[in-house]
């Protein structure tokens, strides 16, 4: 029988939930994962993080630096223990050669090389169990990883900068700069933060971004993506001047051959989708074929066009809004959300865990349309 969760355990899975953040953006397509050792007198002995896919595991560097302290202690961890064979051995066998007599854990690993079986593992070898922890904060933190385990797709955050009439630029198409320097800065963050950056054809046509996020990590984010329907990326495109990550462009059988030769010459990726009611790139098949490149979060910047077909294919997960104190208004200004938009309010999304932050004059809010749900 397993033992109940107490208001101690979750302290310490507050503090595991906590040391694996310090990864963030690092470990996909792996989760963040933090682990620590935890004596009967309720000394930590050991403490350890996940810091990259294919490195040791939080489990294992937290047992090795507890030791033969490890024996008859607590293991506290954020996502159950793995029981496979991957880049690295199953963190089951080592947690049961060292001793450890209880594992307390968020939530089940929903990976079909899991999904239990860890537990159950750990529970035939003698250990009690006990999982259900902060599942709610576990879940938010792993978004990504999980929404691509149990829904077969990378997870999106919808970001955009807007005006207090929620305006994306003006009826002219001027958008730079609608938020201050903090927010600018906070927004390459943002960017780092997730594997793929997106946008539309119609930024790049207009805006030529380089998609990349200035904050001394070269390898964040990993791929800059184009939605492109006809492949009307020009080569000389911004996207190619930066190495920071490789460029993908998500098109159609509408694209003409020549033009794909050119944009792969240029150093693009070329992903192919069917297309939706509209003719234009499947983005729930795109979210798919993204999955194949080993990421599993993408941040959709917009502009408007594709902002609005993201947020009506219902594939919004997140999102992270800037708001600048400035009123811009017109009907053809572009909007966060244009077309139709929701019919009645009680089917229109609503924020989940939100969070509101300052950066100068702006104010950012950011939250979960919806968060995937891993199981025990």
């Amino acid at each position: 029988m397993a033992s109940k969760i107490t208001e101690a355990d979750e302290q310490r899975l507050r503090e595991c939930l906590d040391l694996a953040a310090t990864a963030k953006g690092q470990t996909s397509p792996n989760p963040m994962v933090g682990a620590l050792v935890v004596t009967r007198d309720g000394t930590v002995v050991g403490r350890g993080y996940h810091r990259r896919c294919g490195e040791p595991h939080a489990e294992r560097h937290a047992l090795e630096q507890a030791g033969q302290q490890a024996r008859d202690a607590t293991l506290y961890v954020n996502v159950e223990p793995c029981c496979h064979q991957g880049q690295t051995p199953p963190c089951t066998d080592a947690v049961i050669e060292a001793g450890v007599t209880r594992v307390v854990a968020c939530h089940v690993d929903p990976d079909e090389r899991v999904a239990g079986r860890g537990f159950a593992a750990l529970e035939e070898a003698g250990i009690d169990v006990a999982a259900g922890g902060l599942v709610d904060d576990a879940v938010a933190l792993n978004a990504g990883y999980l929404t691509v385990k149990t829904e077969g797709r990378v997870c999106v955050t919808g970001k955009a900068a807007l005006s207090l009439d929620a305006r994306l630029a003006t009826r002219l198409r001027q958008s730079q700069w609608i938020t201050g320097p903090e927010s600018r800065q906070y927004a390459h963050e943002v960017r780092a933060s997730h594997d793929v950056v997106m946008v539309g054809i119609g930024t790049v046509l207009a805006d030529d971004p380089s998609l990349d996020a200035r904050t001394g990590d070269a390898t964040r984010p990993r791929y800059r993506a184009v939605v492109d329907t006809k492949l009307r990326t020009p080569p000389t495109a911004k996207v190619f001047e930066v190495e920071q990550g490789d460029v993908v462009i998500i098109t159609t059988d509408a694209a003409p051959p020549a033009r794909v030769t050119q944009l792969e010459d240029a150093g693009a990726q070329i992903l192919v989708t069917g297309v939706d009611a509209h003719g234009r790139v499947d983005l729930r098949e795109a979210l798919r074929k993204l999955t194949g490149l080993g990421v599993s979060t993408c941040l959709v910047e917009g502009g408007g066009a594709l902002l609005t077909t993201a947020f009506d294919a219902g594939i919004i997960d997140r999102v992270v809004l800037f708001y600048a104190p400035i009123l811009i208004g017109g009907r053809a200004a572009p909007q966060l959300w244009g077309g139709e938009g929701t019919a009645e309010l009680g089917a229109a999304p609503r924020l989940m865990r939100p969070e509101h932050r300052q950066f100068g004059a702006d104010r950012v809010i950011e939250g979960y349309l919806r968060l995937p749900r891993p199981g025990r």
